[in-house]
């Protein structure tokens, strides 16, 4: 996989402690974890990058697959001579954070993962497809605005102006070929079967509210597949809690990584 384009990446924090890797999602640039990543720089040497297409990322792989994406990750960690890892990931962050750890167990210390699943349902596929299409049609910006109105209540938006701003530049600074590899990347991925195989500590957050990435009820069935798993439920947040609770992630990831 030593062909797959270079994510953009920084890196912060002490030299010689051990490494968080924050694994960003769809429509998500390196700043998506920034609050978190800050935060754990105190103690943590902390890795952040962007998805292919996304934010100063490359343009993806042609008939990029999601076994591409995981794999663009530990070549990333190549790249830096990072041995070990956690992992932090939201939606589809969480989803690849969560792949990776069953695929190299032994370069994953631990792996927090948010509101996300090992598989979309039949009737979200669809959703997807959809919303590839929408991206050429009608292009990022417009499709930016739809999203995040979704993402967050029109009460949150309008308590936390700059968390809704923050959110819809970093969408419309996602190509349309980065949005489309990555989605059709999300469609296809199913690891459903591999979950009891997921060896390092995990701990699953679910939202209160999402009712679509990761909603409760397939947050809890995937977190009694996997051996051991730690699951909390974050409430009075939806499916982009990072940004609605970070004071509660940010506890529930201190308690975890320590």
């Amino acid at each position: 996989m030593s062909s797959l384009p270079l994510f953009h990446y920084e890196t912060r924090g002490p030299e010689g402690t051990p490494w968080v890797t924050f694994v960003p999602g769809i429509g998500n640039d390196i700043g998506f974890w920034s609050r978190h990543a800050h935060a754990l720089a105190a103690r943590f040497r902390v890795l952040s990058f962007a998805p292919w297409g996304h934010g100063d990322s490359p343009a993806p792989p042609a008939n990029c697959r999601f076994e591409d994406v995981v794999a663009g990750l530990t070549q990333l960690w190549n790249h830096l001579g990072i041995t070990r890892s956690a992992l932090v990931g939201l939606g589809f962050g969480g989803s690849v954070a969560l792949a990776t750890a069953i695929s190299h167990p032994a370069r994953v210390t631990r792996v927090a993962a948010c509101c996300c699943r090992p598989r979309q349902p039949d009737d979200r596929r669809a959703f997807w497809r959809e919303r590839q299409a929408k991206a050429a049609a009608i292009g990022m910006d417009k499709l930016a605005d739809i999203t995040v109105d979704r993402w967050l209540s029109e009460d949150f938006r309008q308590r936390h102006p700059e968390a809704d701003a923050t959110l819809r530049a970093m969408f419309k600074r996602t190509t349309v070929a980065g949005y489309q590899a990555y989605v059709g990347a999300f469609i296809e991925m199913d690891f459903t079967a591999r979950l009891p195989a997921l060896s390092v500590p995990t701990l699953l957050i679910a939202a209160e509210h999402d009712h679509g990435g990761g909603p409760v009820p397939a947050m809890r069935e995937m977190a009694a597949a996997i051996p051991g798993a730690e699951f909390e439920i974050v409430a009075g947040a939806g499916h982009i809690v990072n940004f609605e609770a970070p004071g509660a992630v940010q506890t529930l990831l201190d308690g975890f990584l320590r």
